[in-house]
């Protein structure tokens, strides 16, 4: 009987299959990448012995400190070394005829050597990588933005003399990689090294392996020891969250798809088993009345779905192999020794999600037991008859009678019909969501979830620089013609000192109201004593807006009252803001300069002119800073989004297909006698086009409130883990304007589909 119902509606049993095949392979590709992505960090942290901290220094450096430091606290502190790097200006990096001018002020370039015991950077084969003189190995990061390979050349011009290196090895930063760092290594040989280091400017990077659970204990007495400390500091987990970002961000984005097209499917086929045990009613009785058992006839209709379920397994494993390859971008790094584990799980998330419609099926299947055989035989159906019966129908409306009798059709059996309409809402919204979260991450303004304000331009000038850098180029914006306005403000590396935990932020002076950010919770500090904090480095202090807390900076210390919390991807996600410091005194570590121009001046020709003017400086535009260092993510993003809305278009086409064939099928006898009456075809299929344009509209508008209000939170969790937070959706434009529509119009077309074969005249009487 099982076989037999799937040789008399093929179209229904195909369009299951695809929805378990599209709703499985998206569970698989959705795994792989996640156990992927955290495979491929965790062996890429293995083999570079990554550091577990990492400070940052401009300036004169005394490793003898550092030596006494480490030997001080052998609890603490595994190992430690000093790598130095030479800093490179991105306009003396040539790459296939171009400069790097374009990331100037966005990645800083730092030509180092191998380090001697850990923080290893790693070629292609896992090991570390080792150049002769006049090879250079480059961050993965330039090789893709540039098309690099083994034996293309690289010029470096220092001073006017442009020296030519070849290209030895591609390799992989534990440290650096992510494009969101912006900081970049490049390896030369020692001899190159040091005949470069006689013309380009030094900064230290300190790096330590910490013993486990020390990293709180490690930054509180580095802290104490008052260590250099100019620079960015970093730590091992935030390192560990930051290489597998993008890459995570997309595989839990698929999951997540994967979830709802999975729930849509398994509402789908409740709807399917419920209408194949209503028009099996009288067969079943009649197995019933001959002996059968309830477990025999339920296991004769299981075996039917299991066979289906069996062939979307086949179909899922076509899918998810290059959908998984599509998701990663061709390019994991360093997983292949987890090739093998990553195919198990990803075959095992197929199965599961294949058995899962089959386990709801055998549930379902279960109401065979409350098929009286002589009920059956003369009253067919497992359900609760509706006693009551239905109103008829008023001849005297200008309504057409067939859009009455759909819509009777939808309110007569109103629980299938809030079913598809909540499909079609889940749909939609899996559709649109990543769309509209990518274009969020997108747009220009969400530079204030990053701790930033917005402005036109932005400047840096790092202690350690020349003296009096800052000052001259705040007379230099002062007097330009060029700039509408601008603010300074100047970081300090201090200490946020909470009940029972001190964490060091970085902490901005100055005038946070020239260029505000979007905060969170309460406002910026308008005076002395005032405080903003980030949202990570209030929940580590536990201080809340309102509240007070103590700041020790070079060992004096001031309470301040929390005004503000704001979201912060930069500085590790920790930083404050304040108008004054008492006393000025405190770490230096940078000037911010932030500008806006007025109307119709170049944004890149004025920073170009700016930085030959200031070389201690860096300047960048915004959009081209978030375009270089979120640029990665926002694409994985969009193929991803791109994937999920062509995944909910098909899913929806399937699904009323399958239901229209379904309903055309019970309702095989009502439309006969339509016919008899004198209805066309025509005026069958509006019906059907009515219900289906019904609940796609009403699911349409459930989607997008589920988008609108559910789009902030998914966006917030995604980002909270390094600072970020619920952040509002950028309006709907261009491919997400329509994502929802065409989600909607492919369930009408699915619908169209079913009616287009009506029941002939044949054997009336």
């Amino acid at each position: 009987m099982a076989f037999a119902r799937i040789r008399g509606n093929p179209v229904s049993s195909v369009s299951l299959i695809l929805l378990m095949a599209i709703s499985s392979a998206t569970a698989g590709a959705g795994v792989a990448t996640l156990v992927s992505t955290i495979g491929a960090t965790e062996r890429l942290f293995a083999l570079a012995e990554a550091p577990d901290a990492v400070q940052m220094h401009v300036g004169p450096l005394e490793t003898s400190s550092l030596d006494s430091f480490a030997a001080t606290h052998q609890d603490i502190v595994e190992d430690h070394q000093v790598q130095d790097a030479l800093q490179l200006d991105n306009q003396n990096l040539r790459m296939h005829g171009m400069t790097d001018a374009a990331r100037d002020g966005v990645m800083d370039l730092l030509l180092v050597t191998q380090s001697p015991r850990f923080d290893f950077l790693l070629g292609p084969d896992g090991t570390p990588t080792n150049v002769r003189d006049g090879e250079i190995a480059v961050p993965g990061y330039y090789a893709d933005a540039y098309d690099l390979a083994r034996g293309d050349t690289v010029e470096i011009a220092v001073q006017g003399d442009v020296q030519t290196f070849t290209v030895a090895d591609t390799v992989s930063d534990a440290q650096m990689g992510p494009s969101l760092v912006n900081s970049k290594r490049f390896v030369v040989s020692e001899g190159d090294w040091n005949d470069l280091a006689e013309r380009l400017p030094v900064e230290h990077i300190l790096t330590f392996r910490l013993v486990d659970d020390a990293g709180d204990r490690f930054a509180e007495a580095y802290r104490l020891a008052g260590l250099p400390a100019n620079g960015a500091a970093v730590d091992g987990s935030l390192l560990r969250l930051i290489a597998a970002l993008t890459d995570g961000l997309v595989a839990i984005l698929t999951i997540t798809v994967s979830i709802a097209l999975l729930a849509i499917t398994l509402l789908c086929l409740r709807i399917m088993v419920l209408t194949a045990l209503e028009q099996d009613a009288r067969r079943i009785g009649v197995m019933r009345a001959i002996g059968f058992s309830h477990r025999e006839v339920s296991s004769t209709l299981l075996l039917g779905y299991a066979v289906q379920s069996g062939v979307a397994v086949l179909v899922a494993l076509l899918l998810v192999f290059p959908a998984s390859a599509l998701l990663r971008g061709g390019d994991v790094v360093l997983s292949s020794g987890h090739g093998t584990t990553g195919t198990i799980v990803m075959l095992l998330a197929v199965v599961v999600a294949s058995a899962i419609p089959t386990a709801l099926a055998a549930q379902l299947l279960r109401r065979v037991r409350r098929i009286s055989p002589l009920l059956a035989l003369t009253r067919p159906g497992v359900s609760v008859q509706n006693r009551r019966r239905p109103r008829a129908l008023r001849w005297d409306l200008p309504i057409p009678v067939s859009i009455r009798l759909a819509a009777r059709g939808l309110t007569t059996r109103g629980t299938t019909a809030v079913l598809l309409i909540v499909m079609v809402g889940f749909a939609v919204a899996l559709a649109a969501l990543p769309q509209r979260v990518t274009q969020t991450i997108a747009a220009p303004d969400f530079i204030t979830t990053m701790g930033v304000g917005q402005s036109d331009l932005r400047a840096f000038v790092r202690e350690g620089a020349e003296a009096g850098a800052g000052d001259a180029l705040e007379r230099s914006l002062r007097d330009d013609p060029d700039i509408a306005r601008f603010a300074k403000v100047t970081s300090f590396r201090v200490a946020l000192i909470g009940a029972d935990h001190t964490d060091d932020v970085a902490l901005e002076v100055g005038d946070a109201s020239a260029f505000p950010l979007a905060y969170a919770r309460g406002e910026a500090p308008a005076g002395p004593g005032e405080l903003a904090l980030s949202t990570l480095a209030a929940q580590t202090a536990g201080v809340d807006v309102g509240q007070s807390v103590q700041v020790d900076s070079a060992g004096s210390t001031h309470r301040y009252r929390i005004t503000g919390l704001y979201h912060d991807i930069t500085n590790g996600g920790r930083s404050g803001k304040a108008v004054e410091l008492p006393g000025g005194d405190g770490i230096p570590l940078w000037q911010t300069f932030m500008v806006d121009l007025r109307d119709g001046v170049d944004q890149g020709g004025k920073a170009s002119a700016l930085a030959l003017d200031h070389p201690s400086a860096s300047f960048t535009e915004l959009d081209r800073f978030v375009h270089y260092t979120l640029g990665d993510t926002v694409e994985r993003l969009k193929t991803a989004s791109m994937i999920a809305g062509a995944a909910a278009a098909v899913v929806m086409l399937l699904v009323f297909a399958l239901r229209g064939r379904l309903e055309a099928t019970r309702d095989e006898s009502d439309l006969r006698l339509l016919r008899l009456l004198g209805w066309s075809r025509g005026e069958l299929r509006t019906i059907t086009l009515f219900r289906a344009m019904s609940v796609a509209g009403a699911g349409l508008l459930l989607g997008w409130i589920a988008t609108e209000s559910l789009g902030p939170g998914v966006l917030g969790a995604t980002l909270s883990s390094f600072g970020g937070g619920a952040t509002d959706l950028v309006a709907a434009n261009g491919w997400s304007l329509i994502t929802g529509p065409v989600v909607a119009a492919a369930a009408v077309v699915g619908g169209l589909i079913a009616s287009a074969h009506s029941p002939a005249l044949l054997n009336e009487s």
